[in-house]
């Protein structure tokens, strides 16, 4: 009709893959073949030329990489400690739902707020261990199901309505993110934490950007943000009394300039990536702060990037 629009449609994927010895004899031989059906539907109801209501809903697939699956150790440096694959580790399926309110004011501009909805069955997690002798091992595993339900906004505006800023237009993505696991009574019975957030979600993330175009002189510059939430790098185990592993936010901030040349034929481009070079800390929360303190919180290991220079030219014939 005029107001409704659905696009639905299924997707079926089958899966078959092998890890180690194609023999079924040896122990080596992992093998998996899943057939999966993944709908999805869309549904945008139009209030007005300027204003949606979508609906969305639709079923992934997270699969395990080779060396999740694979029966055997290797030394992680940073961690330093051992890893080792699990051969039972199955895929994670997922059911995801969003509403979103979208509103288009004039061309160029926007904003959007929605909330969604996510359903993890077995998602893949990492976890810590302690083998013999005091040596750090850690494994991946399936917990029972995670749930995650948040609010996400998304905003972009022309600065044009200053008569300094009228080739501006700023633009930024806010997302707040609360996840809960849920532990089978196996994993419970080794140790991993229950209550907690999914491994690896952040409880929020921060995007944002100002732009610049100038089309009459080729010109346009992009100054990028973005910060993410303390999130858990590597789950601990309560019974060894070894805590979780965070990694501590983090700002980020790129910057990027490119000039057109030669009637538009040819482009110079400067990109500025991790300007404020912040020093990125994982670490074990031994307070129970949610913050994380420099002082107090053991650090596991920390990276420090560094500030990356590129330029660049290009020409079209």
């Amino acid at each position: 009709g005029n107001k409704l629009r659905v696009v639905w449609g299924l997707r079926v994927e089958d899966f078959d893959q092998l890890v180690g010895s194609v023999r079924q004899s040896d122990p080596r031989h992992v093998n998996t073949r899943v057939t999966d059906f993944l709908p999805g539907v869309n549904a945008t109801y139009k209030l007005n030329g300027k204003t949606n209501i979508r609906l969305s809903g639709s079923q992934t697939v997270v699969r395990p990489e080779f060396r999740e699956l694979a029966p055997f150790n290797f030394y992680d440096f940073e961690l330093n400690a051992a890893v080792t694959g699990f051969p039972a580790l199955q895929r994670t399926k997922i059911t995801n739902a969003d509403l979103r309110y979208e509103f288009y004011p004039r061309a160029g501009e926007t904003f959007n707020i929605g909330g969604f909805y996510k359903y993890f069955q077995l998602p893949i997690e990492q976890f810590f261990f302690q083998a013999g002798g005091g040596a750090s091992s850690f494994q991946f595993g399936n917990p029972e199901a995670a749930q995650a339900v948040g609010a996400e906004l998304e905003f972009r505006k022309r600065l044009d309505f200053l008569p300094l800023l009228r080739n501006f237009t700023f633009q930024t993505n806010l997302a707040y993110i609360h996840s809960r696991i849920v532990v089978n009574d196996s994993l419970r019975g080794l140790g991993v934490r229950q209550d907690r957030p999914l491994q690896g979600q952040s409880p929020y993330v921060i995007n944002a950007a100002l732009m610049y175009d100038h089309q009459k002189a080729g010109l346009n510059a992009t100054l990028l943000f973005n910060q993410i939430g303390r999130r858990i790098a590597f789950v601990g185990n309560e019974r060894q009394n070894v805590p979780d592993i965070w990694e501590a936010p983090r700002p980020v901030m790129d910057f990027q300039v490119a000039k057109k040349l030669v009637d538009g034929k040819a482009e110079i481009r400067l990109n500025v990536s991790d300007i404020l070079n912040r020093r990125l800390y994982f670490y074990q929360n031994a307070d129970g702060e949610e913050a994380f303190s420099k002082g107090n919180d053991p650090i596991r290991f920390s990276r420090r990037f560094g500030t990356n220079i590129n330029i660049s030219f290009g020409y079209n014939f």
